[in-house]
């Protein structure tokens, strides 16, 4: 008995000697030890670990001995995952698709054991799957029915075998056993918007959103990064405690492309891509060396803080079976439209998908042979003209079976459309709408800020104004009449109609304009049908969107003048002019004259903050036709004018 605790004894200080000379990185030792507790104890499995491990750290080679004991020591403890975990490391050291079965095959037998051992689910993630990857991890994982993990894990393979139903129910046993939890609320939005059930997709993603700050795994972010911008990608890594909330809010408002509805159709959009890109665009070999090349790992990392996706420029190429060996200039100092253009994806989609991602199923989809190159180009037709994405197939290492990088582009106008990649997502629901409308500006009775109305047609309207860093400013919706409240600066307008579901949209630039008490300024010009003077309300309000005025009835004209400079007795002195410029063709112009109508007249009033500068136009005085209208204000005291912009009306 005592030679047998004395044996044990010894053992273990071999054991503890072993690990402090691995940790000092004395392999040589370390292995002699390890090989020694092998010799003498063959059937004991952490001896084979310990020795595989010491292979695993050896330079250069090692790695199939260390697979070999990795092996022993699994078959010998079969109830352990720890030697199985090892094996991942070593198909994850060695890559390739050969790396990439070993880790397949290690990591389905520790879901077996175990649905949640250290970072297996992660790196499952990063490998290939066909459904019937899937199914077998889902049934090793179908051992274990009551833990919330194990469900958690079957809904998300659900989803990916595209079944819906199944994932949602599958969550719903998660959040009986663990509510809140973000991913089962993500994974039961996406359920439902595959069904396109998008009124329950989107409850389930507030109710997401409404744990964002628990989501330490990142569930959140994990599902958008692929469609956001270098800005987006930047403001996420900044935020801090309590914000994720805002932060999600804010990413998915500027993408909502119906601001008349409550629903947010992009966000179903997405989900549906997402499904799409995950079954068409997958990469087929994720651990090939140029998938995992350290360099192009670093110029992720350089573009985008190891993040959605990188674009690295190379004047001199590539080679597919040795991206170690790349050349790459200063990424600093070269433009990266004008090199050779790769996209690197770090969640196993490629470069096709991240763009179907981004901008969705291509209007037009060709297909060219090259010499050495396969490519693809996909062509958006989008209001600024057609956007070409081209695609170059590698061959020999994995280009054949489906994986494909960003091609050069032919000249700058397609480098200039490959920086679309990176700035730009976009949605597939049309607005074939054109919105009849006008806007008018004035000064606000709130201090510092100027009113923005807008009349737009057909009668259900929302409008947005977004900030220089997108941030929504005011949000207004209502029967086609509405006024947002900003201070004056340059935003970003939105504006959408809505005609029995056809859909009007507009996104461009307004500048509110600033007014001041002290400096000349006008207001816009209103026009609507009336026969006496009104206020500026009920101006607009009768302002018709078209601008298109009945011949037969009186016009009410209102504007307000800011700015008027008093004389010793507090008085102003100005003169206003009314201008009625026909719109015609140069024949017209030629043949008929073109003489404007014009009703002048001068004014003294109190010079006060603003005074509403009001007439009314009997009718036929000014006769059919169309007509820019302005009107021009001159404070005589110093001699300053200034006028409306034009408004272009039509009397009929």
């Amino acid at each position: 008995m005592l030679t047998l605790v004395l044996a044990l004894l010894q053992q273990g200080a071999a054991f503890a000697r072993a690990e402090s000379l691995l940790v000092r990185q004395d392999l040589r030792a370390a292995r002699v030890i390890a090989e020694q507790l092998v010799r003498t104890h063959p059937s004991d499995p952490t001896a084979h670990l310990l020795l595989g491990r010491s292979w695993f750290a050896w330079p250069v080679v090692g790695r199939y001995q260390a697979l070999e004991e990795f092996r022993t020591a699994a078959r010998l403890a079969p109830a352990d995952p720890e030697p199985l975990y090892w094996q991942v490391r070593v198909g994850d050291y060695l890559g390739s698709d050969e790396g990439e079965v070993i880790m397949r095959e290690a990591l389905l037998r520790i879901f077996a054991l175990t649905p949640a051992y250290r970072d297996c689910w992660a790196l499952f993630g990063q490998l290939y799957h066909d459904p019937g990857i899937w199914r077998r991890t889902d049934r090793a994982l179908a051992r274990y029915p009551d833990d919330p993990t194990a469900a958690a894990r079957r809904a998300e393979i659900a989803l990916a075998l595209e079944e819906p139903s199944r994932a949602d129910s599958l969550s719903a046993a998660v959040l009986a056993r663990r509510a809140p939890d973000v991913s089962a609320y993500v994974v039961r939005a996406q359920a439902a918007f595959l069904e396109h059930r998008d009124s329950a997709g989107q409850a389930w993603y507030d109710s997401a959103l409404a744990f964002a700050d628990l989501d330490t795994a990142g569930v959140l972010w994990d599902q958008v990064w692929m469609i956001a911008s270098p800005a987006e990608v930047a403001r996420h890594d900044s935020i801090g405690p309590g914000e994720a909330r805002r932060f999600f809010d804010w990413f998915w408002s500027k993408r909502d492309p119906n601001l008349v509805t409550r629903q947010n159709e992009r966000l179903a959009e997405h989900y549906r891509r997402l499904a799409e890109v995950r079954r068409l665009f997958r990469l087929l070999h994720p651990f090939a060396r140029f998938q995992r090349s350290p360099t192009f790992r670093a110029l992720a990392a350089t573009y985008l803080h190891d993040s959605a996706l990188a674009i690295a420029a190379s004047d001199t190429g590539f080679d597919a079976l040795a991206a170690d060996r790349f050349l790459f200039p200063d990424l600093l100092t070269v433009n990266d439209t004008v090199g050779r253009l790769t996209v690197y994806a770090r969640a196993n989609l490629s470069a096709r998908g991240i763009v179907w991602l981004r901008h969705g199923r291509p209007d037009f989809w060709d297909r060219e042979q090259g010499n050495f190159f396969a490519v693809h180009a996909w062509t958006y037709d989008t209001p600024e003209g057609p956007l070409t994405i081209r695609f170059r197939g590698i061959p020999g290492a994995y280009g054949d079976h489906g994986d494909y990088l960003v091609a050069p582009p032919h000249n700058r106008r397609e480098a200039r459309q490959a920086q679309i990649l990176l700035t730009t997502d976009g949605t597939s629901i049309a607005a074939p709408l054109v919105a009849r409308g006008w806007s008018a500006f004035f000064k606000s009775e709130a201090a510092g800020r100027t009113d923005l109305y807008i009349r737009a047609a057909p009668e259900s309207a929302a409008a947005v104004l977004w900030d220089e860093r997108d941030e929504a400013i005011e949000h207004v919706a209502g029967a086609g009449f509405l006024r947002l409240t900003a201070p004056p600066g340059v935003y970003r307008l939105g504006l959408d109609v809505d005609s029995a579901g056809a859909l009007g949209r507009l996104r461009e630039a307004v500048r509110l304009p600033a007014y001041s008490w002290f400096t000349l300024g006008l207001s816009s010009l209103a026009l609507a049908p009336g026969d006496s003077l009104a206020d500026r309300e009920t101006v607009l309000q009768g302002m018709p969107a078209d601008l298109v005025y009945p011949a037969g009835r009186p016009l009410a004209a209102y504007a307000e003048i800011y700015g008027l400079s008093p004389d010793a007795e507090g008085h102003a002195s100005y003169q206003v002019r009314y201008t009625f410029a026909p719109v015609r063709s140069l024949p017209g112009r030629l043949l008929r004259g073109a003489a404007p109508v014009v009703f002048e007249f001068t004014r003294e009033a109190p010079a006060r903050g603003m005074r509403p500068e009001r007439i009314v136009i009997e009718p036929g005085r000014v006769p059919p036709g169309r007509y820019r209208v302005t009107l021009a204000v001159t404070d005589l005291g110093p001699n300053v004018k200034s006028q409306t912009v034009a408004l272009e009306i039509t009397i009929r």
